[in-house]
């Protein structure tokens, strides 16, 4: 009955909303909306048009080097060349002047030298069916990738995961610089079935997760906006033993403010709030606190940029009684230009993951894991955006469970198109 009641009142405010937002379309002015504009700006910078097709190319080329610690064991490091190398693009198909069709797709391949398990090829997909009017703007999105990476702080081998996923979202322009969005998102995580510390990542992790957002956004200048945005997430585990222990639903409001990813002097966004986390299971304890997805690059002057980022939210673990765990990681960073092909990066971040149950390892206690990151490179500029890089970085982990803390140590090159 609870859930029943929970449904039917977040179906009746949405429905209230859409019906008030649909209402006020005719009052506002005449201007694009900003993610039209940026749609437009994206297809006109595309250096590719071959009929009604407008081509953004990329090459990937990562970590194509040397990795100290593969798995990031304490004892007993396994040492390997490696290197991730496949072609990018992005596709727009305008089929009307107001309706586009966009595809992203990446293959790519990661070699390893000695490690034939870690051998695979990656796949990543994504698409849009976007509807650019000039008081709205719709989306109708879908993503795909099947790719064995190393996807937590927590999990130290590169498990196969599957990501299917599809939503849309409503932009709606209420004024010459309010806007209001509606948007619903679910995504299902599909990991292979291998042994970790002694649990199966399949049978802990295999999750469904859906979210529903309404936001409210200021253009305060044509590169910069402010928002607010309400969240409401459901996670619902494939497996009936960790339902029973993970299934959860959550709520959360953010504020900030975002810059245009096409801007030269700023770039990216400062999002802060505040989230209630409540697992479904009764005695397991909920989180309430902040959360943060920050991350911005500030071009100071002509041979100096800065950047800063905040990251703190709420991760699903795979140990012991341990349902979830908080993840934070701060991090700052800094790039010199001494000449107009040449750029010196440093970044170095400082986490830590955070445990509400005692367990996993040592009785008693309550896991606390923390890490340095320190990260350095040496940049070339081959093209007007592109440039290769000689990169080192190490990673260090420390642990107030015994035998979990661990080194890493990585150098090679790597391929940018942010220069």
């Amino acid at each position: 009955m609870r859930g029943l009641l929970r449904g039917t009142l977040r179906s009746g405010i949405a429905g209230a909303v859409l019906a008030a937002a649909l209402f006020l379309i005719p009052a506002a002015g005449h201007s694009q909306t900003w993610r039209g504009l940026e749609l437009q700006r994206l297809m006109r910078d595309a250096p590719w048009h071959f009929g009604p097709f407008i081509i953004q190319p990329a090459l990937v080329i990562a970590n194509a080097g040397r990795d100290s610690n593969l798995y990031y064991t304490p004892s007993n490091p396994v040492k390997d060349f490696t290197l991730t190398a496949g072609p990018a693009a992005t596709f727009y198909v305008p089929i009307h002047r107001k309706f586009v069709l966009s595809v992203y797709g990446s293959p790519q391949y990661v070699w390893y030298s000695k490690t034939d398990r870690e051998r695979t090829w990656n796949y990543y997909f994504r698409g849009s069916a976007q509807l650019d009017l000039k008081n709205a703007f719709f989306s109708v999105d879908g993503v795909y990738s099947d790719a064995r990476e190393r996807y937590s702080t927590e999990i130290d081998i590169r498990p196969r995961r599957k990501e299917l996923g599809y939503g849309g979202s409503a932009l709606l322009k209420l004024g010459w610089k309010t806007s209001f969005a509606m948007g619903y998102r679910t995504v299902k995580y599909n990991y292979e079935s291998i042994d970790f510390g002694g649990f199966n990542l399949r049978e802990r992790l295999n999750r469904q997760e859906s979210y529903a957002n309404l936001s409210l956004y200021y253009q305060a200048a044509e590169n910069r906006r402010f928002f607010i945005d309400l969240e409401y997430g459901r996670y619902n585990f494939e497996f009936a033993a960790e339902s029973a222990l993970r299934d959860a639903e959550s709520g959360a409001v953010f504020g900030g403010l975002e810059f245009s990813r096409l801007g030269r002097r700023i770039r990216g966004r400062l999002r802060l709030g505040y989230k209630k986390f409540d697992p479904l299971r009764a005695g397991t304890p909920e989180y309430k606190g902040l959360v943060g997805d920050t991350l911005l690059s500030f071009r100071l002057a002509k041979m100096l940029s800065l950047r800063g980022s905040y990251l703190r939210d709420v991760q699903f673990s795979i140990w012991y009684g341990d349902a979830y765990y908080i993840e934070t990681r701060p991090g700052v960073g800094a790039s010199l230009y001494p000449l107009p092909f040449l750029r010196l990066d440093y970044d170095y971040s400082r986490g830590q993951n955070r445990y509400p149950v005692a367990g996993g390892g040592g009785a008693g206690v309550t896991r606390l894991d923390r890490y340095d990151i320190h990260s350095g490179a040496l940049y070339y500029r081959i093209m007007k955006n592109a440039a290769l890089g000689f990169v080192v970085s190490w990673w260090a982990r420390t642990s107030n469970i015994p035998g979990e803390g661990d080194q890493r140590t990585f150098y090679g090159l790597n391929l940018t198109y942010d220069f």
